[in-house]
């Protein structure tokens, strides 16, 4: 994964009116790559190599804009695959594939999961969502309440929960309580700190 790739990815979303098929490991790919340009500034900036410095923050840009618009392109055509009913979550990755059942169930006026979804991934999903707005908490070794929430370090719009709940809008250096599946999400794009609360 490099800039020349999220280009081309870019062009081929922009070319065709369907989703482009990509690597099931693609978004951990860009994940990867937005790191080790982090870790290229950093390391950069220690040794006092300015200009070298300037590059990666640089490509560290034009790599998140990039991706953006590749994320907006395909979020358009997901809402248009989940109302044209031709299309299989089958062949998406799975972030978007969970997305796409999220979409689906809304549109269809459907409990999510109930119907889009095998029966134990279901359970899961609802032991999980009945977290809802709440603190996430449980029992720490000396039986006291611990609660977790997330220091976000960007500003990001409304997020929808698995029941279609809305969280957010959130403005960086913000701490908030989220259910731990969008937490776990945001702490692995690298916008997020998860905060143990006692």
């Amino acid at each position: 994964m490099d800039i020349i790739k999220l280009r081309e990815m870019l062009e081929e979303e922009l070319s065709k009116p369907e989703l482009v098929g990509i690597d099931e490991s693609f978004y951990v790919d860009f994940d990867s790559l937005i790191k080790a340009l982090h870790l290229g500034a950093e390391s950069s900036r220690e040794r006092g190599e300015n200009l070298e410095e300037a590059i990666y923050l640089e490509q560290l840009k034009i790599a998140e804009e990039l991706m953006r618009e590749i994320i907006r392109l395909r979020l358009h055509k997901l809402v248009d695959a989940v109302f044209s009913g031709s299309f299989s979550p089958g062949e998406l990755v799975e972030e978007e594939r969970k997305l796409f059942l999220v979409l689906k169930a809304f549109v269809e006026r459907k409990e999510f999961g109930k119907g889009v979804q095998p029966q134990k991934q279901v359970e899961e999903e609802e032991k999980e969502a009945n977290l809802g707005l709440e603190v996430v908490s449980r029992k720490g070794s000396q039986g006291a309440r611990i609660r977790t929430a997330y220091i976000v370090s960007a500003d990001l719009p409304s997020i929808l929960d698995e029941n279609l709940r809305e969280h957010g809008p959130v403005t960086a250096g913000d701490l908030v309580v989220l259910p731990e599946s969008i937490g776990e999400v945001l702490v692995k794009r690298g916008v997020a700190k998860r905060v143990t609360i006692l």
